[in-house]
């Protein structure tokens, strides 16, 4: 569920997304154009772009278009290419447009085409410090590897309309940022579209001059089918409009009038990239568009494409309040909208405010009042909703044992369509993996989750009901969703690879072994987690060396026997097996234990990393293929860092939030 804060964020932010600006008079057709902006926003972004990249200009064309209209006007396209030059991997392609009539700048645009693949293993650290356009699609479309999220293919509301799946998980990304006609004459006039034509052909080029010519395809991709969808390109977008554009409309207007104004430019800059062939990605923001003429969203009118619902008492609320606040900075908005509520529903009041000890009692108390049990929030959220979200497991157990609405409750959906359980799991999977700081940025906290608390475990747990076979509080604290999660985070796949890197490491590592010299520097990148002396003692010490290669052996046993590798398991493992001369007991007597497992452990997880489809290269997975594909998905399965740190091998001990 959206917190109070982020729905008023509505109304003073999100129309800032993808700049394209909209008479708020006409609807959106072939001829739709823009609305220009007084705002200085995009004429500084503008006049950044042309001291520190079109010195960088690459790749140009020339291209003239004659406005329609009974005055016919002739416009210069220039369209050019820079690049960010962040390394050398040059992960990303600036996609520029400039268009002038008469000498003068009317129109700008800006597009990244995105190489999706150079970056998965840190999709969202990278889009997040691009912009504040990329840091928005990345964090609410994509996973953090790069993927569309599950329940925009998956979930029967937020799907949408089906059109897009798993061919958006794959290959180089076209990301139209800005996109601004400044002159007032030559708003629709097709020069819009006319833009958005040429770079999506240029992006298309681009990316066919990229592709290999897929000869060795079976090698490096595990099949055709495989390399074809890495170098499939596909268009996105999030329409929206600067908050600045449409300030001097909201002048002086009602509120119920600034609504109407909001979602008719609003919805306005969606007809128009609905017009361009772009379709909404399930119930997302964001519109994607594909040029294989026979994609499923090509079929799909403008008309019937997917439309989220949206509380009309919800967004009115927001733009009474936003009045307020305009007139008043120092309003607390979030408050006063809790004090509404405390009016017009008590009970979901106290659901928000009270203490779950002291939401319980409060319950009891009014247990039998005739009115207010079942009514809903204006983004249709019940009780139950909101007393699993906010984490109160007493007042949320006290809902299901004694309302006689709880069963018709666990099913309801709200606005979003959610259910109870599905808006506390999209709660909780926020809180697992993004944290919000100053406002346009977003930290990913993925590699640092550690497991629920308690009282989200208790609400998934009463939540789940009878329907939790299988899902033990382990399971459900780690975010398990195949139920077989060994300790709740150690799924079969990952299993997997762990096993492959231990088996291979073991089955290669004692080449050479002899040598301890050579066999050092040959080894140096698996030596890397055990300290300089240990080092050396390697280096003059055959029996260390066996004792260290014996390691990966019995974390391969370990885990086979569906044990977690801890230290303690794998001391055990250690104690029970066979073996003179007792290598490996000397190892860790030298290395010292917790030391001693811990270096190969870790070397197993950052190489089953590194191998991994979504991580890094996905050799490991195209060696495993037949057997990978036998396996459960979890959502636990690229989760390395999240895994290791629950074994007790965790990497960085702390997380700092940048200084801003």
């Amino acid at each position: 569920m959206e917190s109070d804060g982020q729905k008023m964020k509505w109304n003073r932010e999100s129309l800032k997304r993808s700049r394209v600006e909209f008479e708020d008079d006409e609807s959106a057709d072939d001829d739709s154009e823009y609305n220009e902006s007084d705002d200085s926003e995009e004429e500084e972004w503008w006049k950044e772009d042309e001291s520190e990249d079109l010195d960088r200009e690459r790749d140009i064309e020339e291209h003239e278009y004659t406005t329609s209209g009974d005055t016919a006007r002739t416009v210069n396209i220039r369209l050019f290419l820079t690049d960010e030059g962040m390394n050398e991997s040059r992960w990303i392609t600036n996609f520029v447009a400039q268009c002038t009539c008469d000498g003068v700048v009317v129109a700008t645009a800006l597009a990244r085409y995105i190489h999706r693949k150079g970056i998965r293993s840190e999709f969202w650290k990278k889009m997040e410090v691009l912009s504040e356009e990329t840091c928005n699609v990345a964090f609410h479309v994509f996973d953090r590897y790069g993927t569309v999220k599950a329940k925009y293919k998956d979930h029967p509301v937020q799907r949408g309309t089906s059109a897009w799946g798993n061919e958006l998980d794959h290959g180089p990304v076209f990301l139209i940022e800005k996109l601004h006609v400044k002159e007032l004459n030559l708003r629709r006039k097709g020069l819009g579209q006319k833009i958005v034509s040429l770079l999506l052909n240029k992006a298309r080029l681009f990316c066919l001059d990229a592709k290999p010519d897929g000869k060795h395809s079976d090698l490096f991709y595990g099949s055709t089918k495989a390399f074809e969808l890495a170098w499939t390109l596909h268009a996105l977008v999030s329409p929206g409009v600067l908050t600045d554009d449409i300030k001097s409309r909201l002048v002086g207007k009602s509120a119920e009038e600034r609504l109407r104004i909001r979602i008719r430019i609003q919805s306005g800059a969606i007809d128009f990239w609905r017009s361009c062939g772009f379709r909404r990605i399930g119930a997302s923001r964001c519109f994607a568009f594909s040029f294989d003429p026979q994609h499923p969203s090509r079929a799909i009118a403008a008309a019937s494409d997917f439309e989220p619902r949206r509380s009309h008492a919800e967004d009115l609320e927001n733009e009474e309040l936003e009045v307020i606040y305009e007139a008043d900075r120092f309003t607390e908005v979030t408050k006063m909208k809790l004090e509404r509520l405390r009016d017009t529903l008590p009970l979901h009041y106290a659901a928000l405010a009270l203490t779950d000890d002291e939401l319980r009692n409060h319950f009891a108390a009014h247990a039998d009042d005739k009115i207010g049990w079942d009514r809903i929030t204006n983004s249709e959220a019940t009780l139950l909703h909101i007393t699993a979200c906010k984490l109160k497991p007493l007042s949320t157990q006290w809902l299901l044992e004694n309302v006689h609405y709880a069963d018709r409750w666990k099913t309801a959906r709200d606005i979003e369509g959610y259910t109870p359980l599905e808006a506390l799991q999209e709660t909780l999977e926020t809180m697992r993996t993004q944290q919000q700081y100053g406002l346009f940025r977003v930290l990913d906290l993925s590699d640092h989750f550690e497991g629920y608390p308690d009282a989200a475990v208790s609400c998934l747990s009463l939540l789940f009901g009878q329907g939790a076979s299988g899902f033990n509080r382990e399971c459900l604290r780690y975010g398990c969703t195949c139920g077989g999660c060994v300790g709740g985070f150690l799924s079969a796949r990952m299993r997997s690879s762990l096993i492959f890197q231990g088996e291979t490491t073991f089955d290669i590592m004692p080449n050479e072994i002899d040598d301890g010299g050579f066999w050092i520097e040959v080894n140096e990148f698996k030596l890397e987690h055990l300290d300089l002396e240990m080092r050396k003692n390697l280096k003059t010490n055959k029996s260390l060396r066996r004792g260290f290669v014996n390691i990966f052996q019995i974390a391969a046993e370990c885990l086979k026997a569906r044990k977690v590798p801890t230290a303690e398991n794998l001391k055990w493992f250690c104690n029970n097996r066979s073996e003179w001369p007792p290598d490996t007991k000397n190892y860790l007597q030298r290395a010292g234990t917790q030391m001693g497992f811990r270096a190969v452990l870790r070397c197993m997880f950052d190489a089953a990393k590194e191998e991994d489809e979504k991580a890094g290269n996905g050799e490991c997975q195209l060696i495993l293929r037949e057997e990978w594909s036998r396996l459960p998905t979890c959502r636990n399965d690229h989760e390395f860092e999240v895994v290791a740190r629950a074994c007790g091998y965790s990497g960085d001990d702390f997380i700092s939030l940048p200084c801003w």
